[in-house]
């Protein structure tokens, strides 16, 4: 979470519903930087954080401390996160 740009999605993702031989849809929350193409100097990395679902407050959550530029699809779960702390970078 070091950079100064990083892309935000999320995905469902099948896990076992415990006890009842079924399974139900999660959500991993995935968080990009790569900054070279834009002469940026900090290394590639990607941060996976499973939860169990797509309430807005799990990206709140994961970005609480982040400060910067965000790209992130059009979810309505990014949208309170846009003011002083975190710009919207449209993709």
């Amino acid at each position: 979470m070091g950079g100064a740009t990083p892309h935000a999605d999320d995905t469902p993702v099948p896990v076992l519903a415990p006890g009842t031989g079924r399974t139900m849809t999660g959500r991993l929350w995935t968080y990009v930087r790569d900054e070279r193409g834009a002469g940026g100097y900090v290394p590639p990395a990607v941060l996976f954080r499973y939860m169990p679902d797509r309430k807005d407050e799990r990206p709140a959550g994961h970005l609480a401390r982040f400060r910067g530029g965000l790209y992130a699809d059009g979810y309505a779960g990014f949208d309170r996160l846009y003011g002083e702390r975190i710009a919207e970078v449209a993709c």
